[in-house]
């Protein structure tokens, strides 16, 4: 199947008569000129010999290379662009950790790529499988919906990278679940998910989740990656460390792993630079009963257009090797355009894959758009269209944080153009998202900044500024509220100190220093039943109050573990 990438240029084809035409009346022109001159004959014979038939070669000629030239401009391809197939095999779901730990490099050259590369040899060994991408730290999020388009795999595979997700932390369980919910509605059986961490999890109980997959019949595969000794973690030009300022030392769990893997029917193997394990788990995996399933596969196209430009240079060569002047100069100007519009017709296939993403997100394929916005990127990661579509594409299907990462790549960019007021409003939409409402009100003036008749914007801001203000509102009740709360406690503590010291009044007679031992044994037995019973009293009051401030300490520890596990 031939495809052209650049299709709008086919009406270039309807200036291939005009040429003729004109050539025509040109010709036509010149000789109503020689007719005024004198008779036509004898201007003949006085000028160079023209012949009718070498005019007519050259203008063919030229119109043919211009024909190829076109063909060329429009980047005809060879290949399938979606092909429906149906194909036995198993649902692979590969759940790979990228939080920070995974920079350790006690693999080469970082656990991470170490894992990159691994999958993407497993994704040249699979035919008739199907297979999805999950990444995960704190929280995690589906990277490529289950596929059987290979292609398309690795171009999601080489994108990821420790900054996918913002959330730091390793929630393995819920990496599971993530993994879980991916398979397609018309998988049943021969499922399969390969988690692939260090085992360092921070957040939830993965062994429930696996005990969950086991028993809708999918089975979880484990591969522990780094050592138990330990390895500290490369970050910005240093080393990584805590909220206390201690060097970070990632060490593999693999009792969590072993367990995981244990309840999920599957196999655990621990990855070594050699052999990362992705083989015996995949013998393993080729055990299960195959299924049926139909699957479009997407085929890379092989460009074509260097040949038609090759064909176009020959035949202006030709053309102008029979004309009679200014050879040498035409020559030169012709073959410095074609070789510009080599240049051009090669930088366009990102925008080529920009415009096909644009037509599956106007058609809410966003899947597809998603695929297309990434071939872009790989092709121009600087181009601002990929980036900013792609960042709406992946807000579309609420992978938010992902839409986040794609829309900060732009937050520095100067060339957003056209696109600046739509940015910031889909900044300030995001940000509404996640409840960040100040953030919001600042990304809505910008887009008003821009444009200002944006009405969307104009109701978005109203509505982002009084979230803000109720948000303000109720921090502001909270906090008068501990303050009322705080001294509340310090009345009841004075009431009681006022209280035990009516029903213990000091002795004024004491004399401290001179008193004999006689005198105070007998001030301390004047203390009533009733008076002790109080003092007691006062100080379990107090020790609650300490043991209550302790819990809240406690409570807030655990709230911000996420923000402090930054590993």
């Amino acid at each position: 199947m031939i495809n052209f990438a650049n299709p709008q240029y086919i009406f270039l084809f309807l200036l291939i008569p005009v040429f003729f035409i004109v050539y025509g009346i040109m010709r036509r022109l010149r000789k109503r000129k020689i007719a005024r001159i004198g008779n036509p004959e004898l201007v003949g014979s006085l000028m160079p010999s023209r012949s009718k038939a070498k005019g007519w070669v050259r203008i063919s000629l030229f119109s043919t290379a211009f024909f190829f030239f076109v063909i060329g401009l429009m980047r005809p391809q060879i290949g399938a662009r979606l092909k429906e197939q149906e194909k036995r095999g198993a649902e692979i779901v590969i759940a790979l950790d990228v939080s920070n730990s995974m920079l350790a490099e006690d693999y080469s050259p970082n656990r991470l790529e170490r894992a990159k590369l691994s999958i993407s040899a497993l994704v040249d060994r699979l035919r008739d499988d199907r297979i999805g991408l999950v990444i995960f730290a704190g929280s995690s999020f589906v990277q490529l919906p289950i596929t059987a388009d290979y292609v398309s795999a690795k171009i999601f595979l080489n994108s990821i990278s420790t900054e996918s997700i913002p959330v730091q932390g390793t929630a393995i369980g819920d990496a599971l679940m993530t993994s879980i919910r991916s398979f397609s509605s018309q998988s049943e059986g021969s499922r399969a998910i390969i988690l692939i961490t260090d085992g360092e999890n921070h957040e939830d109980d993965p062994v429930a989740v696996a005990k969950e997959a086991a028993d809708m019949g999918i089975r979880v595969f484990c591969i522990g990656v780094g050592s138990p000794e330990g390895e500290p973690i490369p970050y910005d030009g240093s080393l990584l460390k805590d909220k206390d300022g201690n060097i970070v030392v990632t060490k593999l769990d693999e009792s969590v792993l072993k367990e995981v893997a244990s309840v999920g029917n599957g196999l655990y193997v621990r990855a070594g630079n050699s052999e990362f394990g992705l083989n015996p788990i995949i013998d393993e995996i080729r055990s299960m009963d195959a299924e049926r399933f139909k699957s479009v596969v997407f085929e890379d196209f092989d460009e074509q257009y260097m040949y038609f430009f090759a064909i176009a240079l020959a035949l202006l060569v030709i053309e102008m090797l029979i004309g009679e002047r200014r050879t040498g100069r035409k020559l030169f100007a012709t073959a410095l355009v074609l070789a510009l519009s080599v240049t051009v017709a090669s930088a366009q296939p990102d925008r080529s894959e920009v415009r096909k993403g644009n037509r599956d997100f106007k058609r809410e394929s966003y899947g597809k758009a998603d695929i297309d916005y990434r071939k872009a990127l790989l092709k121009d990661s600087m181009s601002v269209a990929a980036n900013y579509n792609l960042a709406n594409t992946l807000y579309r299907q609420g992978n938010f944080d992902a839409a986040a990462s794609f829309y900060g790549k732009l937050a520095d960019s100067t060339d957003l153009g056209k696109y600046f007021s739509d940015y910031h409003y889909n900044v300030g939409n995001l940000a509404l998202e996640k409840k960040d409402y100040a953030k919001a009100v600042e990304s809505y003036k910008n887009a008003l900044r821009r444009n200002p008749a944006d009405l969307d914007a104009k109701e978005n801001l109203a509505y982002a500024q009084k979230m803000l203000k109720d948000q303000q509102n109720q921090q502001n009740q909270q906090q008068n509220q501990d303050n009322q709360d705080n001294k509340d406690n310090d009345r009841k503590d004075n009431q009681q100190n006022q209280d035990n010291q009516q029903q213990n009044p000091p002795d004024d007679n004491k004399q401290d220093d001179r008193q004999s031992q006689d005198n105070r044994q007998q001030s301390q037995s004047s203390i009533t039943p009733q008076a002790a019973q109080q003092m007691l009293q006062a100080i379990q009051a107090k020790e609650k109050k300490t043991q209550d401030k302790v819990n809240k300490e406690k409570a807030k520890a655990l709230k911000s573990k996420e923000k402090e596990k930054n590993w």
